[in-house]
């Protein structure tokens, strides 16, 4: 009787493991999101049924950008030499009082034009960690992302990985960005 009660206890993370993938309510109810090859439309739904759960706190927030890695491939020398000279440089920061909708460093609904050619071969964001790819087909050509990280109501940190491939070239275009904020208080008046 013990050993089936261990047993079963012991199976009890592996089936959490292998939940399948959430749905819009679920999401709203747990603040999870598990999709594969998801269209940025039905990630977009998701993410906002999720924030439901665990929204941004308003108030003074300090937030950060930092160029982290860029391989030009075709970019035009000049563009290629100005941004070249911000990789590692400290991160770009500001502080100011943000509301919760100012309070998404990821914010899917702004993809806009892109958002009909993107699908997302995953995004998991589960217990405020990110891990998502997403691929696009552009008029520039091929483009794929990634994004991994953590966001809780009072911080994130968000590296973004974007590649593309111009049509026409044979070098690839690659930057990584690091995103990250945190709440220091209330807003004062």
């Amino acid at each position: 009787m013990r050993l089936t009660i261990f047993a079963a206890g012991a199976l009890l993370p592996l089936a959490a493991c292998n939940q399948g993938p959430s749905t819009e309510e679920s999401a709203r109810r747990t603040g999870d999101i598990r999709l594969e090859n998801a269209s940025v439309e039905e990630v977009a739904k998701q993410a906002a049924a999720a924030e439901t759960k665990a929204p941004g706190k308003p108030g003074q927030w300090e937030t950060s950008m930092q160029l982290v890695a860029l391989e030009p491939g075709a970019m035009p020398e000049a563009i290629a030499a100005k941004m070249q000279e911000d990789v590692g440089k400290p991160p770009r920061t500001e502080r100011g009082c943000r509301k919760t909708d100012e309070l998404k460093p990821l914010d899917i609904s702004r993809l806009g034009a892109m958002a009909p050619g993107c699908r997302f071969s995953k995004y998991r964001f589960v217990g405020g960690k990110l891990d998502a790819a997403m691929e696009c087909d552009t008029p520039m050509g091929k483009a794929q992302a990634s994004f991994s990280g953590t966001q809780t109501p009072t911080a994130f940190d968000l590296t973004m990985t974007q590649r593309q491939t111009p049509t026409g070239q044979a070098k690839a275009t690659s930057m990584t960005l690091r995103l990250t904020g945190k709440r220091l208080g209330e807003c004062k008046a």
